[in-house]
């Protein structure tokens, strides 16, 4: 199980998946991590980036200063530091 404290989780769809495993990618403070699924509980915000690489505008779900846990089963919780 993972366990860390983040300044900025980002999610958005997995569009490399086959739609039936790791479906999401979380951005964690800029380090990616491709997971099963996401359960949010902490205020969130919707933003977007330009994505150099690829030259195109991504769209995440955001979430900031919150914990982040992924269990083995690849199963994220994201939580506020009020709920954790």
């Amino acid at each position: 199980m993972t366990d860390k404290q983040v300044t900025l989780a980002q999610i958005r769809y997995n569009t490399d998946s086959d739609g039936q495993t790791l479906c999401w990618r979380l951005i964690l403070d800029g380090q990616e991590v491709l997971v099963e699924s996401v359960n949010i509980e902490a205020p969130v915000f919707t933003s977007r980036d330009w994505m150099e690489d690829i030259e195109r505008f991504k769209h995440h779900i955001s979430v900031r200063n919150c914990c982040v846990t992924i269990n083995a089963a690849g199963e994220a919780i994201i939580t506020s530091p009020d709920n954790s």
